[in-house]
């Protein structure tokens, strides 16, 4: 569609990607040299013109002309690695999970930040970690309920998942059930009794608001995976990908050997999708996400740099562009990290 714009991130800072009806124009918007968007842009709920990025070195970056121009707005937010930010579609409050693990919310649309310090004192805490050097835990992933803001959803790479059901004043460690390295946590829009999560490890599901999880791979031979995509029309239509291993494998010679898949009923079953896919692929998806304005669309974001895009609900693929990383750079810069699908 001509008039697609995607703000796509990776380690190299923040770009922007316009249909022009042939293909993708793609440019730099600002932010390098902040260390990557690991997770997409949020336009703001009331002001299209108004983003909000979260950097993996610098913090929160607000623009106010649609990212032609940036400012860092770091009031009270003193941890500056930032893995994802969401906004409450009802009240515009702002959070954000970091690096060490901690939740920030903001009630002024960015300009102030204050920490939910509650979760440190959860005891479960001492277990979190990560694989890599110095094995500091991140929440790598949040989800907000739509019909009430203070229930709140986080995945912690790795530390299970996290929830608050009064707005961040108390925190517990959910872990009945769920993968100990978590990726990312969802309340279903249909239900929000109905949990899911992916992990490093596969897909799990809860029934009871996140209280227990249940594995559910049926159809999924891969199991290290990335975001979900919910089609905002039929909630029970959901898309993902996997790679076949965690990141050390990924510069062996097989690569991610990735695939990408789709659920008609919310995560129970799964099938593999591969039209117009290469039979092998080798780079790890690094991002899945949705066209608000058109359902059938899904873009999914690789190590190398590369966007493939459905427009068809996974029927058929076709690779849209490519961000070619800085010479001699690994998958953790050149990677796409984050994709916004805008208008």
């Amino acid at each position: 569609m001509s008039d697609t714009i995607l703000y796509v991130g990776t380690g190299q800072g923040l770009f922007r990607a316009e249909g022009n009806g042939q293909g993708y124009a793609v440019k730099p918007a600002g932010l390098e040299g902040s260390g990557g968007l690991r997770c997409p842009v949020v336009v703001d709920k009331d002001d299209e013109r108004r983003l909000y990025a979260g950097t993996s070195r610098d913090g929160m970056f607000v623009s106010e002309d649609r990212g032609q121009t940036w400012r860092a707005s770091n009031s009270g937010l003193d941890k500056k690695e930032i893995w994802w930010v969401a906004q409450h579609p009802a009240t515009g409050d702002l959070w954000a999970g970091v690096s060490p693990s901690a939740m920030y919310k903001s009630s002024d649309r960015g300009e102030s930040w204050t920490e939910s310090k509650q979760l440190q004192a959860m005891p479960t805490i001492k277990e979190w970690t990560f694989p890599q050097p110095p094995h500091i835990s991140h929440v790598k992933h949040l989800s907000l309920r739509d019909d009430d803001p203070n229930y709140v959803l986080g995945a912690v790479e790795e530390g299970w998942l996290i929830r608050t059901t009064d707005g961040g004043q108390t925190w517990e460690n959910l872990r009945n059930g769920c993968e100990f390295d978590a990726h990312t946590v969802y309340y279903m829009p249909d239900n929000p009794k109905v949990v899911v999560s992916t992990s490093g490890k596969g897909f799990y599901r809860s029934e009871d608001g996140g209280d227990s999880f249940v594995k559910t791979t049926t159809g999924m031979d891969r199991g290290y995976m990335a975001q979900l995509v919910i089609h905002p029309k039929r909630p029970k239509v959901v898309f993902t990908a996997a790679a076949a291993g965690p990141p050390p494998t990924w510069t062996q010679p097989q690569g991610g050997d990735a695939a990408f898949y789709r659920s008609d009923d919310q995560g129970h079953t799964w099938r593999q999708l591969s039209g117009g896919l290469p039979e092998h692929i080798n780079p790890a998806p690094r991002f899945a996400a949705g066209d608000p304005d058109d359902p059938d669309s899904v873009f999914y974001g690789l190590t190398d740099g590369s966007v493939w895009m459905t427009r068809d609900g996974g029927e058929s693929f076709k690779h849209i562009l490519k961000i070619e990383p800085p010479h001699g750079a690994d998958f953790r810069t050149g990677a796409v990290t984050s994709i916004r699908v805008t208008h």
